[in-house]
């Protein structure tokens, strides 16, 4: 309490707190001079860990041996980042506020200084649609990919490793992390919508084509190469921009609100030739197949065995992806 009184005596200690970090930050200060105000300010030992960088100070804001983060209360900061505070025994008052502000503080630190946020700024910049045609090709270079050579984007889920520098994109369906990656070398394993192959110019089209495949992923085919969606990538660009929901995806989301498991069988018969190899994938009886094909057909409101249903189906599976997928943290 005297440290907080101290910094100003007519402020509430939650604003006192604000107001320290908020004046390190405008004098630029040092990663290590954030962390040594989170330790004096708390009285207990500090740390952050970063880009498999640690660095840890006592209570006086001493550097010292590099600690067990897990075992003490913490915040994120920036990506992957994150900050604690040692305290042994119940929490004070204010080391919620202490560990948040420090933790902002950090990550305005790393994003000014840190070559690793360079390009993952660079990364930001070279798939951004909206920014300047010039801004993006000083990001290419900046990432040293050639003006030539095509490229293609890689989305993957933010908590995802890639290979090379990356970023995550807050998108409308949640933070995605991009990677930009040789044409022939972008073939990670995790689950993964990999977009088409661009010149560093035009390699926002590549996100977007990427993004539209992540979203269309799941269990059954968890990467999704966008050059295999072909007119797909048209109907879901023009999908996501509409607001009307057809009758056929009320009437699935209606089928799988009472069945989810539906979705499974649904998405085998779209996807290959025949009931039995449907049955053969999903490990069922063909007759039992033959009998959940007629019902979902009615639920449905089309027989989608025909040709034309089968077309209807493979649409309204594709609008139900991308009108129900999202990406946490």
């Amino acid at each position: 309490m005297w440290r907080l009184k101290a910094l100003d005596p007519e402020a509430s200690e939650g604003l006192k707190v604000i107001a320290y970090f908020d004046a390190l930050v405008d004098g630029h200060a040092s990663a290590h001079v954030l962390l040594m105000g989170a330790a004096v300010l708390s009285g207990c030992p500090a740390g952050y860990v970063t880009d498999g960088n640690t660095l840890r100070v006592d209570a006086t804001g001493t550097k010292t041996a590099p600690g067990a983060p897990d075992a003490w209360p913490g915040h994120g900061f920036g990506d992957g980042g994150r900050v604690w505070i040692e305290r042994s025994g119940p929490a004070f008052a204010n080391d919620e506020m202490i560990l948040e502000r420090v933790a902002i503080a950090l990550g305005i630190s790393f994003d000014r200084t840190s070559p690793v946020a360079a390009t993952r700024r660079a990364v930001a910049t070279v798939i951004d649609s909206a920014a300047p045609l010039d801004r993006r090709m000083d990001a290419a270079a900046m990432l040293h990919l050639d003006r030539d050579t095509a490229y293609r984007v890689v989305a993957v889920p933010a908590a995802t490793v890639l290979p090379g520098p990356s970023a995550v994109i807050y998108t409308g369906v949640g933070p995605v992390r991009a990677a930009v990656l040789r044409a022939a070398d972008a073939q990670p394993e995790s689950r993964s919508g990999v977009g088409l192959a661009m010149v560093p110019g035009a390699l926002d089209r590549s996100w977007d084509s990427a993004l539209l495949a992540l979203r269309l992923t799941g269990p059954r085919n968890p990467r999704q190469l966008a050059d295999d969606l072909g007119g797909l990538l048209v109907f879901a660009e023009q999908a996501d921009s509409s607001k009307l929901e057809t009758p056929d995806l009320t009437a699935l989301k209606r089928l799988l609100l009472a069945q989810p498991k539906a979705l499974v069988l649904l998405e085998a018969i779209a996807a290959t030739n025949s009931l039995r190899a449907a049955a053969d994938e999903v490990g069922l009886h063909h007759s039992s197949v033959q009998s959940r094909t007629a019902d979902y057909s009615q639920a449905l409101g089309f027989d989608i065995l025909t040709a034309a249903g089968r077309v209807r189906l493979s649409l309204v599976l594709t609008l139900f992806r991308l009108s129900t997928t999202t990406f946490g943290q």
